[in-house]
Formats: structure tokens, C-alpha cells, sequence
């Protein structure tokens, strides 16, 4: 191994002098990869004077201007964002592929530059070709002021964007990018690192905001070094199931503003569009009178979405029972499953087990806990459920009924949309609201037992 070579832990930047399956710092495996080792730039000679740096009061700070939240057009982005783009900010949109980044931000293109903003999209996977076919799909017609850069060298991106200052530069994606001062491939730890950096000081420099298009790993995370989500001022993540058509949009960090609110978006012939009423579009489809289904509600940010939870039980064909979910955390159906025949005598574990969010919502609240159960229970027994029936609870290994957060929300969102009856945690039949009637139950055997599902 040549002096100059490092091997890097991808997920918290650990450095060890040789390969290893996996790394010692984060227990992350098949991190470590390969990197050439960074001139030591940080290491002082006696005869190079440093000139200190002034200081100031944070009793004078109120001078400095506070960052102003600037709207971009579209409400699902402003909404993930607070409100809007800052100045000078710098935002990572991440997502698998395919789910809608380019889609998103060719729209978020399309809609500052019909408003006389200058906006620069570097395209560093596709070919401008590829982008203007789809913006062609988005839009009849072109601004004027949205402009491509074809370039994949970062320090020639960053100084394009100090010279020509436009209002939002879109970059996709940051694994396309290279330093060409520096060893390693396009998309290498130290790459990323060093090219995420150099656009974080371009934006400082212009003042102008800036998006980096990111991928992610097979596990889900953000790809790339963990680094670069502390050099970005916020962090988006896209996510959704690709063959349904609804996406979220959650900010997982996010420096100018809070992170507890979600968009729900739809994807369309004319590309993303915002979902307004997310419990009305998830319960439009609902089938009546079917064993295994049950309603639950979900907090997506501060808004409740209603969501409809299937269940379907078949006998094992193999020695080893299946188990499969969609939007569901399989390990948390497991320990369901052995509540349920341990606490409440309800045995499935020698039989095929799938469930189901419906509409490609990703469920994996413990306040859903209570609807699994039912819906099992209602799949094995052949017992479809009053379809005005809404349930919400986390389970305990002891088959208690636990509280969880904002029952008051869920319980008025459940009135809303027509539910007669919901059952809840012991102390969270808080203020029903209209016709619907909540009863507080604080085992797992005590809820069945209402509806006859022992």
C-alpha cells in the first residue's frame, strides 16, 4: 500500500491505515473505502505568523441582517422549507433515484424564472437534451432566463456562479462532481467533501442560494460522507414508493427554520403538484366491509393523516412463514405477531403474514402498533370491521396500550372525515368531537374484546 493511501468509513469519516468490512468508529459495514491521503495543510511552521481574528458581542449582533425566507413559487417546497430559499443558503435534495428530484427542481426551474429570476441548472448526469425533454413536458414554453451550465468541474461551477450571481443555481447531482485539484473519482468520500465545500463558500461569496441534488444508499441514507450534511444549511429528503404516485417531502435538517413539517405530493403528467387534504385523497379508494383492514391516523409534521392498514393471512406453503410489509417496519410486525399470541392468544406465526399501507405512505409510527394488530386479527378470523371504525395505540411487549403524542388532532381529524367510533389509549378520549365516540382501552385484550376479535 502506497504512504499516500487512507481507507475512509463513508458514514462518519473514521480513517483507518487498512481495509475493513467493518468500520470500528460507527459499526457500519462495507463503508471503508479506499482514499489518497490530503496534503497535511494544517500544520504550522515556526516562522508563519497568524494575525488573530476580531471579536464580537453577541449584544451587538442585532446589526447584522437576519436571513430572510424568500418564497420559491411552489407551496409543498415552501412549506418543507418555513417558507422559502435564503440568501447565501445552501440545500441538499436527496431521494432514490427516479422518485422526483429532477422533476421537483425542474419545476422550482421553471417557476422563478417565469417570475424574471435568473436561474443557472448544472447538469452533471443527464445532458441538457435529457433535461429539456423533460422541462418541454412540464411547460409549453421556456423562459428566457433559465440557463444550463454542462460542467462537472467544481471550481469552474463556483466561480461561474460568483461571476454571474444568478438568483438559484441548481446542481445535479453533487456525485457527479470533481475537484480537479485532488485524487479520487467523481463521487469518492474525499470528492464529495471537498466539492460540497467549495460551492458552500460560492454561496457565501455570491449570496446566492444554491441546491445540490444528492442519491442515496441501498439502506436509505444520504450517499456520500456524513459530512456533507453538516456543510448544507438544510437537508430534503424525497421519498415515496416509485410505482404509487404520492411522494414526501420532509426536511431532516434544516437551519433557518423548524423540521416537523411534511408536503405530500403527488406525481402528474405536469410533475409534482401538492396534496392538500392528504386523509380525503388516502381514503378514496377504500374498499368496505374487508377483513384485515382498519383505519389508523398519522402525524406527518403537524398535520394528521388518515391511513388505511391491511392485513392479509394465508397458510405457510413452506417450512418457514412469510412475512412481508409495504410502508410497515417488518421487524415491528414481528414483535407484534409474538405479542399477539403471547398476550392475547391469537397465533399466527406458523402462517404467511403481508401488510399493507395503502397508498405508499410510509408508516413506521409506533401509534400504528394497534391498527397492525387489529387488522391482523380481523385477516384471521375472516371478521371485516365497521369501515366508521378508527383505531391508534402503541403496543407494549406486555400487551399494554401505551399513549402517544397529539391524540386531540387525530381524534378531530377522525370526526372530519366521518368516523363514528375510535379506539384509544387509557386518558386520550380527549374533547371527541361531533357524532364520534371514543372508547379508552389499556391492554391489547381489553380492545379485541370490544369487537369481539379474542
Amino acid at each position: 500500500m502506497s504512504n499516500n493511501q487512507i481507507y475512509l468509513c463513508s458514514k462518519c469519516d473514521a480513517q483507518f491505515p487498512k481495509w475493513a468490512g467493518r468500520c470500528e468508529a460507527c459499526g457500519a459495514w462495507g463503508s471503508i473505502k479506499e482514499e489518497d491521503a490530503a496534503p497535511d495543510v494544517g500544520r504550522r511552521t515556526s516562522d508563519v505568523k497568524i494575525n488573530p481574528a476580531p471579536i464580537i458581542s453577541f449584544a451587538d449582533a442585532g446589526k447584522f441582517a437576519p436571513a430572510i425566507l424568500r418564497p420559491t413559487g411552489l407551496s409543498g417546497l415552501d412549506l418543507t422549507l418555513g417558507g422559502g430559499l435564503v440568501d447565501g443558503s445552501i440545500t441538499l435534495v436527496a431521494g432514490e433515484p427516479g422518485i422526483g428530484k429532477s422533476t421537483l427542481l425542474a419545476q422550482l426551474g421553471l417557476v422563478l424564472s417565469a417570475n424574471d429570476k435568473t436561474v443557472l441548472y448544472v447538469t452533471g448526469e443527464e445532458s441538457p437534451a435529457q433535461i429539456k425533454r423533460r422541462l418541454d413536458r412540464l411547460s409549453p414554453s421556456l423562459p428566457e432566463k433559465f440557463h444550463f451550465l454542462d460542467e462537472t468541474a467544481a471550481e469552474v461551477i463556483a466561480a461561474t456562479i460568483e461571476q454571474e450571481k444568478p438568483d438559484l443555481t441548481i446542481i445535479d447531482s453533487i456525485q457527479s462532481l470533481r475537484l480537479s485539484e485532488l485524487p479520487g473519482e467523481a463521487g469518492s468520500v474525499g470528492q464529495v467533501k471537498a466539492c460540497a465545500a467549495t460551492l458552500a463558500a460560492a454561496a457565501k461569496q455570491s449570496n446566492r442560494p444554491i441546491i445540490l441534488v444528492g442519491q442515496v444508499t441501498k439502506e436509505g441514507d444520504v450517499a456520500g460522507p456524513r459530512v456533507l450534511e453538516h456543510v448544507v444549511d438544510t437537508v430534503l429528503f424525497l421519498e415515496g414508493e416509485r410505482n404509487h404516485h404520492y411522494r414526501l417531502l420532509r426536511a431532516l435538517k434544516h437551519r433557518f427554520g423548524p423540521t416537523d413539517e411534511v408536503a405530500l405530493l403527488a406525481m402528474t403528467e405536469k410533475g409534482l403538484e401538492p396534496v392538500l387534504d392528504i386523509s380525503s385523497e388516502l381514503m378514496k379508494d377504500r374498499a368496505a366491509n374487508v377483513a384485515g383492514s382498519i383505519v389508523t391516523c398519522l402525524m406527518e409534521g403537524h398535520r394528521p393523516a388518515l391511513i388505511e392498514i391491511q392485513a392479509l393471512i394465508t397458510p405457510a406453503g413452506y417450512g418457514t412463514p412469510v412475512r412481508r410489509t409495504t410502508g410497515i417496519d417488518s421487524a415491528r410486525l414481528g414483535m407484534l405477531l409474538a405479542v399477539l399470541a403471547r398476550r392475547a392468544g391469537i397465533n399466527a406465526l406458523d402462517k404467511d403474514v403481508y401488510v399493507n399501507a395503502a397508498g405508499g405512505m410510509d408508516a413506521r409510527d409506533p401509534s400504528i402498533d394497534l391498527a397492525i394488530a387489529f387488522a391482523i386479527a380481523g385477516a384471521l378470523k375472516n371478521a371485516p370491521l365497521d369501515p366508521r371504525l378508527a383505531v391508534f395505540g402503541e403496543i407494549g411487549l406486555g400487551g399494554e396500550v401505551r399513549p402517544i403524542s397529539l391524540p386531540e388532532l387525530r381524534l378531530k381529524e377522525m370526526a372530519r372525515l366521518g368516523f363514528t367510533q375510535v379506539i384509544v389509549p387509557k386518558g386520550q378520549s380527549r374533547v371527541p368531537t361531533g357524532s364520534l365516540r371514543a372508547t379508552e382501552v389499556s391492554t391489547l385484550n381489553e380492545a379485541l374484546k370490544i369487537l369481539g376479535l379474542e
